[in-house]
């Protein structure tokens, strides 16, 4: 039987009286989701908004195509999504974001493209891997976009989908505030070695000063931190999500300016959080600007939602809100607990602190104090995490892991550097603050008498705080 064509609500084409349909191509349905009509509140609200323009169009895929892979390639972005700490989800995330890398296609492209050689290990630097990564996900960008331009050519803009991608950026970027400022809030992120009292400054790496200088005060580390909790937090209501990208971006290019000019080997992550930000606060760049530079009425248009009701637009703020909630809460206890075992809430060990060395003996001989002795130690310092520091006397220092044996009165001496060598110090403690080592050390036995240092007496620890200051301490 034939008849007049009429097409339904779903661009199909059925024949009347029978309903005999014709399925529309993939092309078709692809379109049909990018435009589709817009949701009630939207046409409640008036016209639905026009087509954007070829640049912009192109802008658009390229950035999501972009973001995308660095999000999904990302183990920092990953593993703060999975609520992140370093057990289980830390490898599922580290093993996700590997597989998606595709590291073989990385080292191609180092040795082709670069002339360089790179390992398939990331721990979110600036190193060569990941570098070499960001140049594989621009290509692969600037390939698909044209693409995707000539397969969508007839699409004039993606009203429909632009919720759903800024909710996608919101909540990894909310993620990454969360993961950064939980490790500052508990705190747990800058954390100064014992050592720093006696080390030169001069001899301190930038990101060693930064450390130092952050780490020193817990009150200031920790407002950090809830600073960047709190733009977290606004980022997960689409109502409150301006203001938490303003407050982001403010935070993550003060974090930028600081991981360049103290050289902190986290510059390219920091470079597309904050681009992330940014492109949160694009759509409202006009009336942001309206807002702090005119004193001119501003008119808030219909703000896209993800779905057509009301209710499932309520329900799926509230999802949100939960979700990230869930996710800063298990970020806190992970940190939490890992500042109670290895941060400064963990027990100090018997030895912990800064011990002179008043008496150095090498195979019978002693050895004076004297500064171009290569050979004699100056201090060793017992630290957190079972780390041992030995300053020698040109104050230059070096770093052992130690495994105390409290049944033998002995310490085992490992080199971080070289995972063959250690040694054996038998431990006697003194009347006091007084200690003796002895043990062989590259063939030499040595013995040493030692006496612990106040270190709250520094100055750097012993000046405090003060109201009334007739004279300033700056020296």
């Amino acid at each position: 039987m034939t008849g007049p064509f009429t097409t339904n609500l779903y661009g199909c084409g059925e024949r009347e009286g029978n309903q005999i349909m014709k399925l529309p191509k993939t092309g078709t349905w692809l379109r049909m989701l990018a435009s589709a009509q817009p949701n009630r509140a939207a046409r409640r609200a008036g016209a639905p908004p026009s087509g954007w323009g070829a640049l912009a169009r192109s802008v658009s895929r390229f950035g999501l195509v972009y973001s995308g892979l660095y999000c999904a390639t990302n183990p920092q972005i990953v593993s703060s999504l999975l609520g992140g700490g370093l057990g289980n989800q830390r490898a599922a995330a580290e093993t996700w974001s590997k597989l998606c890398a595709m590291p073989t296609v990385r080292k191609w492209v180092a040795g082709r493209v670069f002339n360089t050689t790179v390992d398939d290990r990331f721990e979110g630097g600036d190193n060569r891997y990941a570098w070499v990564g960001q140049f594989c996900s621009l290509a692969a960008a600037a390939g698909i976009t044209p693409v995707w331009a000539a397969l969508d050519r007839r699409q004039t803009s993606y009203h429909t989908v632009r919720p759903w991608i800024q909710t996608a950026v919101r909540f990894s970027l909310a993620a990454q505030m969360f993961y950064y400022g939980a490790a500052k809030a508990v705190p747990l992120q800058f954390q100064t070695p014992l050592s720093r009292l006696v080390e030169p400054l001069g001899n301190f790496s930038p990101m060693d000063l930064l450390w130092a200088q952050t780490g020193h005060s817990k009150p200031y580390q920790i407002l950090l931190g809830c600073a960047e909790i709190a733009g977290g937090l606004l980022l997960l209501s689409p109502r409150t999500a301006t203001a938490g990208a303003l407050l982001s971006s403010a935070e993550l290019a003060q974090v930028l300016l600081l991981n360049l000019t103290f050289d902190v080997p986290v510059k390219l992550h920091t470079s597309h959080l904050l681009l992330l930000s940014l492109a949160l606060l694009a759509p409202e760049a006009g009336r942001l600007t309206t807002f702090f530079l005119s004193d001119k009425e501003i008119h808030l248009p219909a703000r896209p939602q993800l779905f057509g009701s009301t209710r499932a637009n309520q329900i799926a703020t509230a999802v949100q809100v939960v979700a990230g909630l869930g996710l800063l809460a298990v970020q806190l206890r992970s940190d939490w607990q890992l500042w109670k075992k290895m941060g400064g809430g963990q027990a100090k060990p018997p030895l912990y602190g800064i011990w002179q060395v008043d008496e150095f003996t090498v195979g019978g001989e002693h050895r004076p104090p004297l500064t171009d002795d290569e050979q004699r130690w100056r201090r060793v310092v017992f630290d957190l995490n079972n780390v041992m520091s030995v300053q020698r006397m040109d104050d230059s220092l070096e770093s052992y892991i130690t495994m105390p044996d409290r049944t033998r009165g002995s310490i085992t001496l490992l080199k971080m550097t070289d995972p063959t060598w250690n040694a054996t110090l038998t431990v006697q403690r003194q009347a006091g603050n007084q200690l003796t080592l002895e043990g062989n050390i590259d063939g030499d036995k040595l013995q040493l008498q030692l006496h612990r240092l106040d270190h709250e007496k520094f100055t750097l620890n012993d000046r405090g705080f003060h109201w009334v200051q007739e004279n300033s301490s700056l020296r």
